[in-house]
């Protein structure tokens, strides 16, 4: 049985977001990171706010299909996200000493051990879930907070640029 960890989303997603413009987080219940026992990390659709669309993408998700993020900026050796930041971007932990991955993922998968915690990373980066974000959606890209952008991650485990929400772009970018 899962154990959640509920918390109230009272204040906007401009509060939290440096300044994000237009979006408001109403009040909200989020599961805290749990700890995978099957793949850590796989890939799947997921649809991405962009604008006022939301739009289909293959993005790395967690054991729950929930979309993983970085941070820019933020590494083992020098974290951003920590304290109040872990309330709105859970961390990606495991059990495991050596995580499993799904079909597609490329790159090194680690465990960062800090805060009484195992915190998957990939290609060094220290992965987060947002608590705002639901198995399959995906509404934390590209926003601006704790000293750095937040990316979702295409297979390889690079972070993903927020596409323009304006047609004809012409092909790919990587999403």
């Amino acid at each position: 049985m899962s154990k959640y960890r509920y918390v109230a989303v009272g204040v906007t997603l401009a509060a939290f977001a440096g300044g994000a413009t237009g979006l408001a987080a109403t009040a909200a219940t989020a599961a805290t990171a749990h700890p995978a026992s099957a793949a850590v990390l796989k890939v799947a659709s997921v649809k991405v706010a962009v604008g006022s669309t939301n739009k289909s993408y293959k993005v790395l998700v967690n054991a729950k299909g929930k979309p993983v993020y970085l941070l820019t900026g933020d590494s083992a050796s020098h974290p951003k996200c920590k304290g109040n930041c872990l309330t709105y971007w859970p961390a990606v932990t495991t059990t495991s000493k050596k995580p499993t991955v799904g079909a597609g993922v490329k790159g090194k998968v680690g465990v960062w051990h800090h805060n009484g915690m195992k915190q998957v990373t990939l290609n060094g980066h220290p992965l987060y879930t947002f608590a705002q974000d639901s198995a399959g959606a995906a509404l934390g890209e590209g926003l601006k907070s704790f000293h750095g952008t937040w990316e979702l991650l295409n297979s390889s485990g690079s972070g993903m640029k927020k596409p323009s929400s304006s047609s004809g772009g012409g092909g790919g970018g990587g999403w």
